[in-house]
């Protein structure tokens, strides 16, 4: 059975020659960023590449930092610290991210999380009519993703456009006053929230707890 951290692959799938980037924001710091590149080349399989990825992953969420991974693949002759949108081989996912519209300073309610849900069911019902095939779900700690893949397309400003068209078209047809699409997130080195971790946003209190992002 697969952990929950190692869920991350069915959604972020690699081969042997992958390179991912971890970035790290503590909670509580938000210029205290780590960044570290992983090469399935420099380990003895991809099986212990994945290993050491969750492991450092899993540890520095245990000292207090969010964790993301780039969306798509990084070009293999990568040299770097951190992945820009040149360095992306090819798009591989569109993300749809719905969070509460207003306030996100601190973690959302339950009644939060289920208007999220909702507006995702009915963005999943609204492309599966126009053929497209179901997204991966991700509960993301204080919202939900859809992860759609994509068919290889190639890193061009016109696929970029073109993406950042459709979540304008969602949202336009979509956002409400509690929930709302983001809107941003189509550049091709977009980072997103790797699951199995804990996201911690603002001050837990009562109705408003931290939590681990899953896929669902």
């Amino acid at each position: 059975m697969l952990t929950e951290v190692g869920k991350m692959w069915t959604i972020f799938p690699c081969g042997s020659s992958a390179v991912i980037e971890i970035r790290a924001f503590h909670h509580s710091d938000k210029s205290n960023v780590k960044r570290r590149i992983f090469r399935a080349a420099d380990t003895s399989s991809v099986d212990n590449f994945k290993k050491r990825v969750e492991e450092y992953a899993l540890t520095l969420n245990d000292q207090g930092y969010n964790i993301y991974i780039t969306l798509n693949p990084i070009k293999s002759e990568f040299i770097g610290q951190s992945a820009k949108d040149k360095d992306i081989e090819y798009r591989d996912l569109l993300l749809i991210d719905i969070d509460r519209a207003g306030d996100t300073r601190n973690p959302a309610t339950e009644a939060e999380l289920e208007c999220a849900k909702l507006l995702g069911e009915e963005v999943q019902q609204h492309l599966t009519s126009l053929g497209w095939a179901e997204p991966i779900w991700v509960m993301s700690g204080n919202g939900y993703h859809l992860y759609y893949i994509l068919d290889n397309l190639p890193n061009t400003q016109e696929v970029t456009e073109a993406i950042r068209n459709a979540l304008n078209s969602l949202a336009i047809r979509f956002d409400n006053e509690h929930v709302h699409i983001d809107t941003n997130v189509y550049n091709a080195s977009r980072i997103t929230k790797v699951p199995g971790t804990i996201m911690r946003k603002g001050e837990e209190s009562p109705g408003r707890p931290y939590r681990r992002a899953v896929v669902l």
